[in-house]
């Protein structure tokens, strides 16, 4: 397998760079999965994933981990930034993982994989406390509140 890469993705621009200081996660078989960051004045975006996907689940897997040990993807958020362009940099950026350790886990399980069904993504969302990471085959739904 080639060294995994993070590419920027910045579907959103109300969170402020570096301040997203509180997550909650939420998964449920009638609504799928939600992901809620918000920073430090307040804004928030909820990160919805409801649609059926071709597996034939809302997601195909998500997992959380800390800040500590997920330290090993700060080299890859930095050259992502670095080749990152049309970018707000004052605003936080989500990622997207080619080349993912996290979908090869996947395609070892005897299910459905990424070479049955095209358009297979990691996304990655990284808090100041913590990374969620989700295997799609769509992209979620983004809702934003911002403080006034």
């Amino acid at each position: 397998m080639n060294l995994r890469k993070l590419d920027v993705w910045q579907p959103v621009n109300n969170l402020e760079k570096g301040n997203i200081t509180e997550a909650n996660f939420n998964f449920s078989d009638e609504k799928g999965l939600c992901i809620r960051l918000i920073d430090i004045k307040g804004n928030s975006v909820d990160i919805i994933y409801d649609k059926i996907s071709n597996i034939q689940d809302y997601v195909w897997s998500f997992r959380y981990a800390g800040e500590i040990p997920r330290s090993d993807l700060t080299l890859a958020v930095k050259e992502a930034y670095k080749r990152a362009s049309n970018i707000d940099k004052t605003a936080a950026c989500f990622y997207k993982m080619t080349n993912s350790d996290f979908i090869e886990w996947f395609d070892q399980l005897g299910w459905l994989g990424s070479n049955d069904i095209s358009n297979v993504e990691h996304h990655v969302y990284i808090y100041n406390n913590g990374v969620f990471e989700v295997i799609s085959d769509y992209e979620p739904k983004f809702i934003i509140k911002k403080m006034v």
